[in-house]
């Protein structure tokens, strides 16, 4: 079976499952309250903060909404900014305190619409004490992260960014040219994913189908989803890391695991695959920055304890310019830019617009409701 077969596959398993959703490293339970919206018969008013797909802004005003496109700052959502609006739809740009929640709860707010997976820039415990409820789109962009985690994992092996910087540099970094690193096959090595959620079961499944061996750890994965695509489950993380020449990340920035990879857990990796090569450990992260401890992974990136660093996202967001990563050798690094492509942003677009306006007209959305821990 092919590759792309292989990925949709595991795929349509993960959408079939009813699991916590990849971003995630703990379950959420749908609010005990009912979804109730009052609707006098005027216009529900939409505030679109972070851009949307021009289908699903069509689809809000084909659904009745009145649609504001416009960017708040942290003063005028704490001011009560979104108390004018019904719902406000967000991406990752814009945080939502309990503060800015419960203003807008006082006026109209009754719905935030996160047009992506992570809720880590909502408080949702203050949006549901609020009366607010919160809907996502879990599994919109799931195929373009499983692609860009690839992406990031052949780069990594291959050593690809350094090799054309150096091409255009005018350096021909062919080994063993000085300056230059023999890279190594996926084929054969181990995979480590930390967390078990649908874009990790995809990885998964495209990692296999290259003749890696794969493990996972997260404390909600069970046996009977990773045993048909052919994962061991390990007890711990620590376990993973001690296992794995690559690890990629895919659990959701919580209190705790908030800096969980740090330089002693960089130090148990092997840089040694199961097949003898000496592949060097590489470390992917498109979840969420804060997972990792940058200060810590551009440490083991100088001292040679890690040989690779591909990240899409960071604690910081943009990336500073003097940001101590961006001085290190073996860092690869792209602008969070995993679900930045036209087929994700129109299902992420299309979702939130039917989620947030399912519950606007006082129905439970099929997919996506966020509840408290």
């Amino acid at each position: 079976m092919c590759v792309s077969h292989m990925i949709s596959a595991a795929l349509a398993l993960a959408a079939g499952l009813s699991l916590p959703v990849v971003g995630r490293a703990r379950a959420f339970r749908t609010p005990s309250r009912p979804i109730s919206i009052s609707n006098s018969g005027a216009a529900q008013r939409v505030l679109v903060t972070d851009g949307l797909a021009p289908a699903a802004l069509d689809a809000l005003a084909a659904g009745g909404a009145d649609v504001t496109s416009r960017s708040l700052t942290e003063d005028e959502l704490c001011a009560g900014a979104l108390a004018a609006y019904d719902a406000v739809i967000i991406r990752s740009a814009t945080t939502l305190r309990a503060d800015a929640l419960s203003a807008g709860a006082a006026g109209r707010l009754r719905v935030v619409g996160r047009a992506g997976v992570g809720v880590d820039n909502i408080d949702v415990a203050g949006a549901h004490a609020s009366g607010v409820t919160v809907v996502n789109t879990p599994s919109a962009s799931t195929a373009s992260v499983v692609e860009m985690t690839l992406a990031l994992l052949f780069a990594a092996a291959r050593n690809l960014p350094a090799a054309d910087r150096g091409l255009r540099s005018g350096e021909w970094l062919k080994p063993p040219a000085r300056g230059s690193r023999l890279g190594s096959e996926l084929a054969g090595k181990n995979l480590g994913l930390l967390g078990f959620g649908r874009i990790a079961r995809g990885v998964a499944a495209a990692a296999a189908a290259l003749g890696m061996r794969v493990f996972a750890y997260s404390p909600h994965a069970a046996s009977e989803t990773a045993s048909p695509l052919g994962v061991t489950l390990l007890p711990s993380a620590e376990e993973l890391f001690c296992t794995c020449s690559h690890v990629s990340l895919h659990c959701a920035l919580t209190p705790q695991t908030r800096l969980l990879v740090g330089g002693e857990m960089l130090e148990r990796m092997p840089a040694v695959g199961p097949d003898g090569a000496a592949c060097g450990s590489h470390l992917i992260n498109v979840a969420r920055g804060g997972i990792a401890d940058e200060a810590a992974v551009a440490a083991a990136l100088h001292a040679g304890t890690l040989t690779s660093y591909a990240s899409d996202v960071f604690d910081q967001e943009p990336l500073p310019a003097d940001h101590p990563l961006l001085g290190c050798p073996g860092f690869i690094g792209t602008p969070h830019i995993g679900g930045a492509t036209r087929e994700a942003q129109d299902r992420v677009g299309l979702q939130i617009a039917a989620a947030v306006l399912a519950v606007l007209d006082g129905r439970v959305p099929e997919d996506g409701v966020v509840g408290v821990a």
